[in-house]
């Protein structure tokens, strides 16, 4: 560790030089009385003044959490010789925030995104200490540096060190718990929990209908057979999955204090993907935006955490990937796939491509998160008339979408987002009947 003086032994050192200077010269045995405590003090001080040697050893339990989670930095030292204290000074991301620490002087204290702990470390034999960060923010985290700082006994010396650490761990967003999620026009073949608008072999009765060379005599139905009519079989909906496509809009992100669209965008598709996944489907996801990322449909836990990795991504890197494409390219969507887009409609490139799926045939649905909590209250008229000017191109929007068949629903974050899922099932519901 680096050695360097404190301003107390530099006050010292200087009380000395003018305490005993100034008796000399002025012949007053007095100043120098006055100087000799500090005299002895800066001579034990000197005395026992020694270099500090610290082994230290950082590192996470784990490098994965949900938000409101709790990961463990556990810190193990060492000194030679022994020291009373040690104060760390941790670099922490934007957040995560301290917990509690598990220390023998037990008391910490948080400084903008530092934190700043003292406690008594051990001498020969190590003694760890555990601090517990709590994760109240979503995304890729980094821990950048650990500052050591020790003081000697007299306190005329400080002792400093920074350990580098590239300790990376990740925050996924808390999924909400959805009781009911879309029914896409279209059904795969796999097999799932959607029951299927076709007929064929399953569960959910469909219609009767009279009986033909090959039908499987087990779907007989014999109450209405007995009446005398001929035979009538059970026609059935078969049990189908379906591919489930989340499309997130990157290009424009409004920021409130740290908070970011992209952030309840982020939440809404984990929860739509955690749901749909439960529900046996096959779940993509598209990062679309300067840099234009896709993620094939799949299905099964690991392909839930692909898709929040991804997620992560969508704001740990600025990349330009694919620089300018102005639409999404076809082998990232596959046929007949449910399209769910989360936008704030904020920028013409976004708005464009959704209206460029809707035309290639691809069932749309877009969820818009609110960009007007993020915006600053207007305070001049000019501002005023703009605000107003602003709030009409957005209706302008909607109704353009809505004209083209595309469901779009506004997540205000007060209310659950299964209000959401239900409004966008009405419009469906409420758009077929009017084609029929």
């Amino acid at each position: 560790m680096i050695r360097a003086t404190t301003a107390r032994l530099r006050t010292f050192a200087v009380i000395v030089v003018m305490g005993l200077v100034g008796g000399l010269a002025a012949g007053r045995p007095e100043l120098a009385a006055v100087a000799a405590p500090f005299v002895v003090l800066l001579g034990v001080g000197l005395a026992l003044s020694h270099d500090l040697d610290v082994n230290i050893d950082v590192h996470l339990d784990r490098d994965r959490a949900i938000e409101g989670e709790e990961i463990m930095l556990v810190v193990t030292t060492s000194t030679d010789p022994p020291v009373s204290r040690l104060d760390f000074e941790v670099d922490l991301p934007i957040g995560v925030v301290i917990a509690g620490a598990s220390t023998e002087l037990g008391r910490s204290t948080q400084v903008l995104e530092r934190m700043v702990v003292g406690y008594k470390p051990g001498g020969s034999v190590p003694n760890p200490l555990t601090l517990r960060l709590l994760c109240k923010r979503w995304g890729a985290h980094r821990i950048g540096f650990l500052r050591i700082r020790s003081r000697d006994a007299l306190g005329l010396f400080t002792y400093f060190q920074e350990v580098p650490l590239k300790m990376e761990f990740k925050v996924f967003p808390e999924a909400a718990t959805l009781r009911r999620l879309l029914r896409p026009a279209e059904t795969r073949l796999g097999f799932g929990d959607l029951v299927s608008r076709r007929k064929g072999d399953g569960l959910e009765f469909a219609d009767l209908r009279p009986l033909v060379h090959g039908d499987d005599p087990r779907q007989i139905n014999w109450r209405v057979t007995a009446r005398g009519r001929g035979v009538w079989v059970n026609d059935r909906h078969p049990e189908r999955n379906s591919d489930v496509v989340l499309l997130v809009d990157t290009f424009s992100e409004p920021r409130r204090g740290v908070e970011l669209t992209l952030d309840l965008a982020v939440r809404a598709a984990a929860g739509l993907a955690t749901g749909h996944l439960r529900r046996n489907d096959r779940v993509g996801l598209i990062s679309f935006g300067e840099s234009l990322r896709w993620l094939q449909p799949g299905m099964g836990d690991v392909q839930r955490y692909r898709i929040l990795d991804t997620l992560m991504e969508s704001r740990s890197r600025r990349q330009m990937y694919w620089r300018g494409v102005p639409a999404v390219p076809r082998r990232a969507l596959p046929a007949k796939a449910l399209i769910i887009g989360l936008s704030p409609l904020l920028d013409d490139r976004a708005i464009n491509g959704f209206a460029d799926l809707r035309g290639r045939g691809f069932d749309l649905v877009v969820i818009e998160i609110p960009a007007e909590p993020f915006v600053a209250e207007p305070i001049t008229p000019e501002e005023v008339m703009a605000r107003r000017i602003w709030a009409l191109q957005r209706d302008a929007t909607r109704d353009r979408f809505l004209r083209h068949g595309i469901a779009v629903v506004t997540w205000s974050p007060e209310e659950p987002f299964q209000r959401v899922l239900t409004e966008v099932e009405a419009f469906r519901r409420n758009a077929t009947r009017a084609l029929v």
